[in-house]
């Protein structure tokens, strides 16, 4: 059940808009990585990986297979490091749009199909003590709002989960889903219109 002192987080995390200022030491570290540091590439991947696995595993829910997707896109994020151009944006949103791209061909390959077809495993529950999070509190209420996600429209869950759980502004969040900040922000509201409804049911239950 989400609490409304959960949901009351949420709403406030997700409310403030703009780009947060990112580490200068962060940018240093993408142009010598982009200058062919490997040392420096090296410790952005250190910085990132956590986060990108939990990404991709919540979306996989199989460690093994979370582990070679984020191993991928992390490949993919070397060979195209010369592409990508600081916009003000922390260079996570560039890595979880590579990993969100990732999982979709995943998705769609032969093998995946294949592996579907012959596996009669069920699709494990997400573990969140693999995240980063700020303290204990916090990953308490996001175990809580996970849950929520659940129940709620893929594409809301999905704008929720970028802002709360991956605590990425809109700007970065409409990079991931490939839509205007704008449409992050309508989509927002229609989540946070459907979560708020999930509170005040649950609590009647309850």
């Amino acid at each position: 059940m989400l609490s409304a002192s959960a949901f009351s987080t949420v709403a406030t995390s997700v409310a403030q808009p703009g780009l947060r200022p990112v580490d200068p030491e962060i940018v240093r570290l993408v142009e010598e990585a982009q200058g062919g540091s490997s040392a420096a590439f090296a410790a952005l991947y250190d910085r990132y990986v956590d986060r990108v696995y939990a990404f991709v595993y919540r979306r996989v829910g199989d460690r093994h297979l979370a582990e070679d997707l984020t191993g991928d896109v992390f490949t993919r994020a070397l060979r195209r490091i010369d592409t990508y151009r600081y916009t003000g944006a922390d260079p996570i949103a560039w890595l979880l749009t590579i990993a969100r791209n990732r999982v979709h061909d995943h998705y769609k390959s032969a093998r995946f199909r294949l592996e579907q077809a012959q596996s009669d495993a069920g699709v494990t529950e997400v573990d969140l003590s693999s995240a980063p999070e700020r303290d204990a509190e916090r990953a308490a209420v996001v175990a809580e709002v996970q849950a929520a996600l659940t129940k709620l429209k893929p594409d809301h869950a999905e704008v929720l989960h970028l802002r709360f759980v991956e605590d990425l502004s809109v700007a970065e969040a409409a990079e991931i889903l490939g839509r205007r900040v704008g449409a992050v922000r309508a989509l927002q509201h229609r989540a946070l219109k459907a979560l708020a409804a999930l509170v005040d049911v649950e609590a009647v239950a309850g």
